[in-house]
């Protein structure tokens, strides 16, 4: 089998542990063996360069470029400020609802961060609406054209993921956590009209990423300290499982990434119904909030492939030597589940690579 097919094979049906650390989705440590240290410079093969460096099983994770297929309205893109040390970009999208705007900081080594987010306010929306129903319009043979192509690329190199804000709650991510949270609050029955309109968004986007090749599909949710439980079930786990049930009825399956507090949503068995495939991360602290993994792993469905667990925080300040004991801990913990040793969250630029070089030599060297 190629890596690929391991593993497919390993999330479906488990079987030898490999080392799978998540490199790539704009953290910056593929640009650092890219040599480069813009993060928006940073290139699928660039990616791919830095996942073949090492022994693992790379699960690779890409944008979805949905935005780019409207006909009509599209986002402007303007650069305001370019120095040695950040790029401030500010992005426009006319309507005739009104224009959205949000804008991002980009810092060398450290990537880009939304310091402006498109949609503040309830004033907002009805432009957010108009693009929405734009987009429910579009054609995206672009995507399955563009998807295919990276499946071309990584040539059974790995699996692939193909990312964009599948999570109906999160709006597209157009507005920031807390913003969503009141939209949510303050008129629900507009929010649960633009829920229902990006689900339709979600299986065009569905079907044409499966059409182009693509592996899974990316469910992000907001961890313990942003969100209650009461919108995990009004919202969260309802929508996900109609999403994660149209993902499977395409042959995609579902990669769930959490990397803040997941408890107490954990022991309350919430990621147990939300039809995922993939999920990572069951991290005790520093990193996450949960007992530990062991534990952790107790409280959630064995159907569910994990990953991870190696805190970033190790990765970056330990030694090889402590890292093959924390692997070994990981290992050890995992034993009889279908869990993935990789890191708590992606490779950011700083980590060492002899300390992901060790990691990937400590799962070899333990075996299962």
């Amino acid at each position: 089998m190629n890596k690929r097919e391991i593993f497919l094979n390993y999330v479906k049906n488990g079987g030898k542990k490999f080392c799978s650390p998540q490199v790539g989705a704009g953290a910056g440590f593929d640009t650092k063996v890219a040599g480069k240290e813009w993060i928006s410079e940073t290139t699928l093969e660039d990616t791919i360069n830095a996942v073949e460096k090492f022994d693992i099983v790379p699960l690779i994770n890409v944008g979805c470029p949905f935005e780019a297929c409207t006909k009509n309205s599209k986002w402007i893109e303007k650069t305001v400020e370019k120095s040695e040390k950040r790029i401030v970009k500010d992005y426009y999208l006319k309507t005739p609802k009104g224009t959205l705007v949000r804008k991002t900081i980009e810092e060398k080594k450290r990537g880009a961060s939304m310091v402006k987010y498109a949609v503040t306010c309830e004033g907002d929306l009805d432009a957010f609406e108009y693009y929405l129903d734009e987009l429910l319009e579009t054609d995206f043979t672009q995507v399955t054209r563009e998807t295919a192509d990276v499946v071309s690329k990584i040539n059974g190199r790995g699996a692939l993921s193909v990312q964009w804000p599948v999570q109906p709650y999160e709006l597209l991510c157009y507005p920031n956590t807390v913003d969503t949270v009141l939209l949510a609050n303050d008129c629900p029955e507009r929010f649960v009209k633009l829920m229902d309109k990006i689900v339709k968004l979600d299986d065009l986007l569905m079907k044409a990423v499966a059409k182009g090749g693509a592996d899974f599909i990316f469910l992000g949710a907001p961890g313990s300290e942003m969100l209650s439980p009461s919108y995990y079930e009004n919202y969260i786990i309802p929508y996900s499982q109609i999403v994660t049930s149209m993902a499977h009825s395409y042959g995609l399956m579902v990669y769930s990434h959490i990397c803040s507090p997941i408890e107490p949503f954990l022991s309350m068995g919430f990621y147990n119904r939300m039809g995922i495939d993939l999920f990572e991360t069951l991290s005790p602290p520093p990193v996450g909030n949960v007992e530990s993994l062991k534990d952790a792993l107790e409280k959630l469905n064995p159907d569910i492939c994990t990953r991870g667990n190696v805190g970033l925080d190790v990765l970056l300040n330990g030694n090889p030597c402590e890292i093959r004991d924390k692997v070994f801990e990981i290992m050890e913990a995992s034993k009889g589940r279908k869990h993935i040793p990789a890191a708590s969250d992606y490779l950011f630029y700083d980590i060492p690579e002899e300390n992901v070089r060790a990691m990937c030599d400590a799962v070899k060297e333990f075996g299962e």
